[in-house]
């Protein structure tokens, strides 16, 4: 009990500490709770303006707050200052009431016939004539205090773990009310869905359901797909991107309209996983497959910045790998599935081929 009533202290509580070195009126500074098992130790300031760590043994019996005092936001600990004021400040809340004062010493002599008795039922325990018993009083000791500290670990693993499976639970039931699931039965958008492997793959799929790609050419859908890959640095943020005109533009348009919405699903299931397509590569994407060289897509550089080769090619890449699994994932026999192909041909020239070679 007295424990449970040192973990329900909270900072600016005023006390009376009932035993020990600093018996007296308090103010409660830190808690002192730790995940570590070990029991709270509140730091506290006393009515001689000290600051001290109480643990559980000057707390023999429970105790309650008697005032609550507002802290200071920069009260600083360690200025004489700052103390004299704080006690003063608890003085003042406390008023006429004088619990600075220990409690009347009670009468032990009333209670010396228990004590005794206690002590010959003590000396009767068939534990007290252990040759060993300090010894394993220490080791008693010591597995309870692993106990606590197991205890501890374990209700942080179940909290994570609770976390997980509410995460978990959350994102079965977005794919549930798209389409993607029938209560615990993958359905066949669901099985297509599985086939993508990238960091906006519902919006991915969302795309060849909605058939947002087929009236493209084999560049127009290169320049579209890049959005799903292409992240750009924060520094390049500030620009407009330059779109290829024509189908581009529309489908882009249509690319956000549908990730609005499915941020709004997944808003609704409390879950905010999908990024906002990026533009930023549409135009180096579109131009390398259509056969641009490799000086010239650099030179238009990325949001008015700068573009190095190195880079260039690990997007290529990237969106070779997406185009990939969208050739896989289409619809058999739908356009998507040969301009992505065509695509891919397209992009796997010149030094985006020669990178690869082993």
């Amino acid at each position: 009990q007295a424990l449970r009533s040192l973990e329900a202290l909270r900072p600016g509580d005023i006390i009376r500490v009932p035993g020990g070195r600093r018996a007296g009126i308090a103010v409660v500074l830190d808690p002192g709770l730790n995940s570590r098992g070990e029991g709270p130790a509140p730091l506290v300031l006393t009515a001689g303006k000290q600051v001290k760590k109480l643990s559980s043994a000057d707390f023999p019996v429970p105790v309650e707050p008697v005032e609550h005092l507002r802290i200071p936001k920069n009260f600083n600990a360690r200025s004489p200052k700052e103390r004299a004021n704080l006690v003063s400040s608890m003085h003042a809340k406390l008023g006429d009431r004088d619990l600075g004062k220990p409690p009347r010493a009670r009468d032990h002599a009333a209670e010396d016939e228990e004590i005794l008795r206690l002590r010959r039922d003590l000396r009767k325990h068939p534990c007290h004539g252990c040759d060993e018993r300090e010894d394993h009083a220490r080791w008693a000791e010591r597995y309870y205090k692993l106990l606590r500290e197991t205890e501890g670990l374990r209700r942080r693993v179940e909290g994570r773990s609770h976390v997980i499976a509410r995460t978990f639970d959350k994102v079965c039931g977005v794919l549930d009310q798209l389409g993607y699931l029938d209560g615990e039965n993958v359905t066949a958008e669901g099985r297509r869905l599985a086939q993508l492997y990238t960091e906006l793959d519902l919006l991915t799929a969302e795309c060849l359901r909605a058939g947002l790609w087929e009236g493209l050419d084999p560049a127009e859908l290169a320049a579209t797909v890049s959005s799903l890959v292409f992240e750009s640095r924060q520094a390049d943020e500030a620009r407009q991107p330059r779109i290829p005109a024509g189908g581009v533009q529309k489908t882009l348009g249509d690319m956000m309209r549908l990730w609005g919405d499915l941020e709004a699903v997944e808003s609704d299931h409390g879950l905010s996983f999908i990024r906002e397509p990026d533009f930023g590569f549409a135009w180096a994407a579109f131009r390398w497959a259509r056969g641009h060289n490799l000086d010239a897509v650099l030179g238009d550089g990325v949001n008015g910045a700068e573009l190095a080769a190195g880079d260039f090619v690990r997007w290529i890449k990237q969106l070779l790998d997406l185009l990939g699994q969208i050739a896989d994932a289409a619809p058999s026999g739908s356009k998507v599935r040969q301009n992505a192909g065509k695509a891919m041909d397209a992009l796997r020239r010149g030094v985006v081929a020669y990178s690869s070679l082993s």
